[in-house]
């Protein structure tokens, strides 16, 4: 039993697409739901990246300037 609280709304659809689907028994709402949890979660991860440019980018030049830490207790080493 799905407990998600769902909201009804309207979107608008290629006519084409919407035809096919429904042609293919597709559940639009839910592929339409999948397809927006997908589109938050890159948006979510886009937001987070510019946040944390400026310290990615700190972090980046330190380890170029002084080397992973703890690398010499690293059980598999790239060489």
């Amino acid at each position: 039993m799905n407990t998600t609280h769902k909201k009804r709304t309207n979107v608008t659809l290629n006519a084409e697409n919407l035809a096919t689907a429904r042609e293919f028994g597709l559940n639009v709402s839910a592929i339409s739901d999948a397809a927006l949890t997908e589109a938050i979660q890159a948006a979510r991860a886009s937001t987070w990246a510019d946040t944390n440019a400026a310290a990615i980018k700190e972090r980046r030049d330190w380890i170029s300037e002084n080397g992973t830490p703890l690398a010499d207790f690293q059980v598999l080493k790239v060489t």
